[in-house]
């Protein structure tokens, strides 16, 4: 009687242990490591690099006059304007009741402005020579006038100071991509960020609520002593009774229901994370693939295992079992740019600001997993929101990190002007990459019939509200055919459907957003 009574009772509590809440919050951690290059240069000796421009680095490596491995020539080709366009705009002004008052037209002034440069790379060690071409776009847009010749006059006497507006922002912008691809093909980075993520339970009446919460400081501790240039080892073997904590609590959670498998989840990622960051590629894989079988966030674990090949593949090529070692970066020239000419290197005279956080604008990004973090974006950053995002984030220093957020791990990035990017899955045609995942797409008009975005500042982007999908305007069914494609979304709404077919819209900007305004109000 008595062993059937301790039965029922272990029975009890496990079914009490199970039932309770499984809420999971994502807290942060900090980690620092060496991003490794593409193409490296294995031979540190010969990490040496020559330039005609004191605004190329390459981390890792020298910077010498001559006899460098890597001659990398800058030629910026300055900004180039084309002729400024008035467009012509109808306005109809209606009472309280819908009826039209007066027609009238405003008038806008549109130029569109591009900035040109590129790299050649020659590499003296294996006599390849490359060149990689760059271009920065802005289409400017005023506000609108009341007449032509308003609007004409305003243009002429700004269009000076708009232009050097836009050559300093397009140059700078230029200049940090080509550092970026440099890095990212032959340097060394130091990388540090304080956003990675454990999955921790929040829920209190958990049983393993303390445990969670004990192992997440104990490992948060460890990753603060992680440093970019030092040996990990020593921290690898702390974080193994922490490993094996959380493996332990799997063998606790055996069964089929989702919170069983909720909490089997959250040990598989916490493991393979820390694996991870250890450089431990083939036990990342491992515990990826635990989490697809567990089958509770499949897309997690595949993000994982994805993660895990990269390292093992860039490890591989560096020949290099870790990401933790010290790294030279220094400049060896005694050059003196001041007097070359602007036209020879493309504006050595220019000043490359970088971006001071406090004159910033408040951005408030929303994770997938409906966090919210409060940051700062620059005006230059704004431009390049698209498959990322460049948030500013305090750390848990009060320090302020530039980090960076996938498109694809957020819902909504709202910024304090007033721009509102969500996060969008669609088939680009204005880039040569060709994601496949969500992008950020800046939102024109939302409502419950139709939505408009923007997307890398000139690809619009229409979804109906029946599918999770958005086309592009881009596509040649759009540019050939408008009008059939604008019916099609108008079918319910027969006077719009009339207007459509009749060509009355175009496939730009304003335009479209005008039919989309006509549709949410069946116009």
């Amino acid at each position: 009687m008595k062993k059937k009574l301790s039965f029922f009772i272990v029975i009890f509590c496990y079914a009490i242990a199970t039932a309770q809440s499984t809420n999971m919050d994502r807290k942060y951690f900090g980690v620092s490591h060496i991003k490794l290059p593409s193409s490296p240069i294995l031979d540190d000796s010969k990490r040496t690099f020559s330039t005609n421009s004191k605004f190329i680095s390459l981390y890792g490596f020298s910077k010498v006059n001559s006899g460098a491995t890597l001659d990398i020539i800058l030629d910026y080709q300055g900004i180039v304007v084309d002729d400024y366009d008035i467009v012509q705009h109808k306005v109809e002004d209606r009472d309280s009741d819908g009826k039209l008052i007066r027609t009238r037209y405003e008038y806008q002034v549109v130029v569109n402005y591009n900035s040109r440069a590129a790299i050649q790379i020659s590499n003296s060690l294996t006599g390849e020579s490359n060149q990689e071409h760059y271009l920065e776009n802005n289409i400017f847009k005023s506000g609108m006038y009341r007449s032509y010749e308003n609007a004409k006059k305003y243009y002429v006497g700004n269009g000076n100071s708009i232009k050097k507006r836009y050559r300093s922002e397009q140059w700078v912008r230029l200049i940090r991509r080509i550092k970026s691809d440099l890095n990212e093909i032959y340097g060394y980075v130091p990388f540090e960020v304080n956003n990675e993520t454990l999955l921790i339970l929040s829920s209190k009446k958990h049983p393993e609520y303390t445990t969670h919460q004990k192992l997440y400081t104990e490992a948060k501790t460890i990753f603060e002593r992680m440093k970019y240039n030092e040996p990990i080892e020593g921290l690898a073997l702390r974080l193994k009774p922490i490993i094996g904590s959380f493996e332990e609590i799997t063998t606790k959670y055996t069964g089929t229901k989702r919170k069983e498998r909720k909490i089997r989840h959250a040990s598989y990622f916490n493991i393979a994370k820390m694996h991870y960051y250890m450089d431990n590629a083939e036990e990342t894989r491992k515990y990826g693939q635990k989490i697809i079988d567990n089958d509770f966030n499949v897309s997690e674990g595949r993000r994982l295992i994805g993660l895990a090949d990269r390292l093992k593949e860039r490890l591989a090529v560096n020949q290099l079992s870790s990401r933790h070692f010290d790294i030279i970066t220094e400049d060896l020239t005694d050059i003196d740019y001041s007097n070359v000419p602007e036209e020879q290197e493309g504006n050595f005279n220019k000043q490359e600001q970088d971006e001071d956080p406090s004159e910033n604008i408040i951005a408030y990004l929303i994770t997938s997993t409906n966090d919210t973090i409060t940051a700062q974006i620059s005006s230059t950053n704004i431009n390049k929101i698209g498959y990322t995002a460049e948030l500013y984030v305090k750390d848990s220093n009060g320090g302020i990190q530039l980090n960076t957020f996938k498109a694809e791990e957020t819902k909504t990035l709202a910024l304090a002007n007033g721009e509102i990017y969500t996060t969008l899955i669609f088939d680009e045609i204005s880039t040569d990459k060709k994601v496949s995942g969500p992008k950020f797409v800046k939102t024109l008009h939302q409502s419950d019939q139709i939505t408009l975005h923007l997307f890398n500042g000139k690809e619009l982007v229409l979804k109906a509200p029946d599918t999770d999908k958005g086309v592009s305007t881009l596509t040649p069914d759009f540019v050939f055919g408008i009008h059939k494609k604008l019916a099609l979304y108008a079918e319910d709404c027969p006077k719009l459907q009339n207007r459509a077919n009749n060509n009355e819209f175009k496939n730009n900007q304003e335009s479209l957003l005008e039919f989309c305004r006509a549709l949410s109000n069946c116009e």
